[in-house]
């Protein structure tokens, strides 16, 4: 098993809507280094026992309370990971709070937008990566390099902005 770096990992899921009861995981991304992650694509994620058994070989790092999770919003990522029935332990860092805590005068604090305000980093929109199409007939390809920018941005935010409020 690859050693994580600094004993963070960053962790972003896609999912087929935003209500927990309804809708589904389709990928779990994740990123423990600077420009590197990976993303594991659930095929039969509307069933929820076989997304849990095929997730089993990254739960002892996701259970591991040792390892800190980074999220953007973890209370979205947590509360779908819950309907699993996994149960994400350790410090749990969220770069929105993060950001909030940088500058709460700013109206939005969205991933998208504060990659682009602290490292100058356009990424594509969730709607200009689906193209009008459900996220589950998104080819694995696009959907594998969208999940792994967040989750790699995701870990240079919580970097970035954690060093910026230790200086305030």
């Amino acid at each position: 098993m690859t050693k994580i770096k600094e004993n963070a990992i960053a962790v972003d899921l896609e999912t087929t809507g935003l209500d927990l009861f309804t809708h589904h995981i389709v990928s779990v991304a994740i990123s423990v280094e600077k420009g590197k992650g990976f993303n594991i694509v659930l095929p039969f994620y509307k069933n929820k026992a076989k997304v849990k058994e095929f997730l089993r070989p990254i739960l002892p790092i996701l259970e591991d309370e040792t390892i800190t999770k980074v999220f953007h919003n973890a209370k979205f990522d947590l509360k779908f990971f819950h309907q699993y029935g996994i149960e994400i332990k350790g410090e749990i860092i969220d770069t929105m709070i993060l950001d909030y805590l940088l500058d709460p005068n700013r109206k939005t604090h969205g991933l998208k937008e504060i990659s682009e305000l602290h490292l100058h980093y356009h990424q594509i929109s969730f709607e200009e990566m689906r193209k009008g199409r459900d996220i589950t007939e998104v080819q694995k390809e696009e959907l594998t390099k969208y999940a792994c920018e967040d989750a790699d941005l995701t870990l240079q935010l919580n970097h970035y902005l954690n060093q910026q409020l230790n200086q305030n």
